[in-house]
Protein backbone atom coordinates (compact mmCIF):
# COMPACT_ATOMS: atom_id res chain seq x y z
CA UNK A 1 0.00 0.00 0.00
CA UNK A 2 1.34 3.52 -0.64
CA UNK A 3 1.68 6.22 1.98
CA UNK A 4 -0.39 8.70 2.23
CA UNK A 5 0.65 12.08 0.00
CA UNK A 6 1.25 14.15 3.24
CA UNK A 7 3.60 11.71 4.29
CA UNK A 8 5.20 11.55 1.46
CA UNK A 9 5.63 15.39 1.19
CA UNK A 10 6.60 15.66 4.93
CA UNK A 11 9.53 12.66 3.97
CA UNK A 12 10.69 14.34 1.03
CA UNK A 13 10.95 17.78 2.75
CA UNK A 14 12.96 16.14 5.46
CA UNK A 15 15.58 14.65 3.17
CA UNK A 16 16.03 17.91 1.60
CA UNK A 17 16.35 19.70 5.05
CA UNK A 18 19.15 16.74 5.10
CA UNK A 19 20.50 17.02 1.95
CA UNK A 20 20.38 21.30 2.08
CA UNK A 21 22.36 20.92 5.68
CA UNK A 22 25.29 18.27 3.58
CA UNK A 23 25.71 21.02 1.07
CA UNK A 24 26.41 23.96 3.40
CA UNK A 25 28.81 21.79 5.27
CA UNK A 26 30.67 21.08 1.78
CA UNK A 27 30.58 24.59 1.09
CA UNK A 28 31.89 25.72 4.65
CA UNK A 29 34.67 22.92 3.77
CA UNK A 30 35.71 23.95 0.42
CA UNK A 31 35.73 28.02 1.78
CA UNK A 32 38.04 26.96 4.42
CA UNK A 33 40.40 24.73 2.08
CA UNK A 34 40.49 28.28 0.24
CA UNK A 35 41.77 30.21 2.84
CA UNK A 36 43.99 27.61 3.53
CA UNK A 37 45.24 27.36 0.30
CA UNK A 38 45.48 31.16 -0.61
CA UNK A 39 47.48 31.50 2.87
CA UNK A 40 49.99 28.98 2.06
CA UNK A 41 50.67 30.83 -1.38
CA UNK A 42 51.13 33.98 -0.05
CA UNK A 43 53.49 33.53 2.91
CA UNK A 44 55.69 31.15 -0.27
CA UNK A 45 55.45 34.32 -1.97
CA UNK A 46 56.45 36.65 0.91
CA UNK A 47 59.37 33.66 1.72
CA UNK A 48 61.13 33.91 -1.60
CA UNK A 49 64.68 35.37 -2.40
CA UNK A 50 64.02 37.30 -5.61
CA UNK A 51 61.80 40.11 -6.25
CA UNK A 52 60.80 39.19 -9.80
CA UNK A 53 56.87 37.59 -8.08
CA UNK A 54 56.56 41.25 -6.65
CA UNK A 55 56.44 40.31 -3.18
CA UNK A 56 57.97 43.91 -2.61
CA UNK A 57 54.60 44.94 -3.30
CA UNK A 58 52.45 42.04 -1.44
CA UNK A 59 54.72 42.90 1.65
CA UNK A 60 53.54 47.03 1.52
CA UNK A 61 50.01 46.11 0.91
CA UNK A 62 49.56 43.32 3.66
CA UNK A 63 51.82 46.06 6.23
CA UNK A 64 49.21 48.83 4.70
CA UNK A 65 45.84 46.18 4.91
CA UNK A 66 46.26 43.55 7.51
CA UNK A 67 46.62 45.43 11.06
CA UNK A 68 43.22 46.98 10.06
CA UNK A 69 41.49 43.74 9.07
CA UNK A 70 42.92 41.55 12.30
CA UNK A 71 39.76 42.76 14.71
CA UNK A 72 40.87 40.49 17.51
CA UNK A 73 44.14 40.76 20.30
CA UNK A 74 44.82 36.93 19.07
CA UNK A 75 44.85 37.23 15.55
CA UNK A 76 46.90 40.42 15.94
CA UNK A 77 49.37 38.53 18.16
CA UNK A 78 49.08 35.80 15.77
CA UNK A 79 50.23 37.84 12.56
CA UNK A 80 52.36 40.35 14.53
CA UNK A 81 56.19 38.91 13.51
CA UNK A 82 54.17 38.84 9.37
CA UNK A 83 53.41 42.26 9.69
CA UNK A 84 56.91 43.27 11.03
CA UNK A 85 58.61 41.74 8.31
CA UNK A 86 56.67 43.19 5.89
CA UNK A 87 56.87 46.88 7.40
CA UNK A 88 60.60 45.88 7.39
CA UNK A 89 60.61 44.30 3.54
CA UNK A 90 62.13 41.09 5.01
CA UNK A 91 60.54 37.63 3.70
CA UNK A 92 62.19 35.35 6.20
CA UNK A 93 62.11 33.99 9.35
CA UNK A 94 58.62 33.70 11.30
CA UNK A 95 57.13 33.49 8.01
CA UNK A 96 58.95 30.77 6.12
CA UNK A 97 57.70 28.73 9.15
CA UNK A 98 54.08 30.08 9.12
CA UNK A 99 54.36 28.97 5.26
CA UNK A 100 55.86 25.54 6.40
CA UNK A 101 52.84 25.29 8.96
CA UNK A 102 50.24 26.11 6.63
CA UNK A 103 51.53 23.44 3.90
CA UNK A 104 51.66 21.20 6.41
CA UNK A 105 48.19 21.63 8.16
CA UNK A 106 46.75 21.94 4.27
CA UNK A 107 48.18 18.28 4.33
CA UNK A 108 46.75 17.14 7.07
CA UNK A 109 43.27 18.72 6.37
CA UNK A 110 43.25 17.48 2.45
CA UNK A 111 42.04 13.75 3.65
CA UNK A 112 39.60 15.45 6.03
CA UNK A 113 37.79 18.12 3.67
CA UNK A 114 38.12 15.32 0.97
CA UNK A 115 35.81 13.40 2.90
CA UNK A 116 33.36 16.21 3.42
CA UNK A 117 33.47 17.77 -0.32
CA UNK A 118 33.79 13.71 -1.81
CA UNK A 119 30.65 12.58 0.30
CA UNK A 120 27.86 11.41 -2.23
CA UNK A 121 24.34 9.67 -1.33
CA UNK A 122 22.11 9.31 -3.30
Amino acid sequence: MRKPIAQRIKELEERKRALQSRLGKQERAQETRRKIVLGSFVLERLAQDDDTTGQCDLRQWLAAQLPAFLVSDADRALFADLIEQCRMGQGHGVADGNAQQSTEHLQQTNGNQADVIGDNEP
